[in-house]
């Protein structure tokens, strides 16, 4: 259940004290004004209407977060060991009042629909893009990543970040290997909105040879999604060059 504004107590009191003064003035009336036969329906519109106000006032004092996503880049892997961390541009939005927390994050991969061989990948840094572009998108631990933790977001405010996953419970867990295929991701997001993770989006990307090949040729490689809009991410890194010339074109 969504954690209630520090407002919303008060409010609810509001409404339990227009209700049992409308009830105890029902009571004490009720004998003499029983022949008007339009009462009962107007304390009832009256009752709907001060629900319906209640609701809308919670909804719009609530922390509502979501999260746009879709592109996927691989970094290049020769400052890392060879081993594949995906990068993924997120712009988190709250559409509600209230502030609240981004708890953490993370990252279903399923690999051509096979189900029992699912990975989840867990946020290991935050990237800082512009240093990354400056470094020829190596992703380098001194000057470019810092750990990626909780942060507040402000009501009816968008925030752009560069969130770097890898394999969950590393080094015990086996390095990701690419192969060609249909990836599918899920991102789930946990916040102070909610007590447990919410699938928050879905989406795909086909992985073939030529681009594995470009990988381990210490080429970074960049899955674009142009169904997803990252105003955000895209409008904080409008003064660098974030995407292949290509793909830059084609958007």
């Amino acid at each position: 259940m969504p954690a209630l504004p520090a407002s919303a107590p008060r409010l609810t009191l509001i409404v339990a004290a227009i209700l049992l003064v409308s009830l105890g003035l029902a009571a004490v009336l009720g004998p003499a004004l029983a022949q008007f036969a339009w009462l009962p329906l107007g304390l009832a519109v009256a009752a709907l209407g001060i629900a319906l106000l209640a609701l809308v006032r919670l909804r719009l004092l609530e922390f509502a977060p979501e999260v746009l996503a879709g592109d996927v880049i691989l970094p290049r892997a020769s400052r890392l060991a060879g081993d594949v961390k995906l990068l993924l541009p997120l712009q988190f939005i709250n559409a509600g009042n209230a502030d609240g927390i981004i708890e953490w994050v993370a990252l279903r991969l399923t690999v051509d629909g096979h189900a029992d061989r699912s990975v989840l990948l867990s946020p290991v840094a935050e990237v800082d893009m512009q240093r990354f572009i400056q470094a020829k998108r190596k992703l380098d631990t001194e000057n470019t990543i810092e750990p990626f933790t909780a942060f507040a977001l402000e009501g009816r405010r968008s925030l752009a970040k560069f969130v770097l996953f890898d394999v969950a419970e590393r080094p015990r867990a086996q390095a990701l290997q690419l192969r060609p295929g249909r990836y599918a991701f899920e991102l789930f997001v946990k916040s102070s909105a909610t007590r447990q993770p919410k699938l928050e989006r879905t989406f795909e990307h086909s992985l073939e040879q030529k681009q594995i090949e470009e990988f381990r040729n210490d080429s970074t490689v960049y899955l674009i999604n142009y169904q997803i809009n990252l105003p955000a991410a895209r409008r904080e890194l409008a003064s660098v060059e974030w995407l292949p010339g290509a793909a830059r074109r084609a958007s």
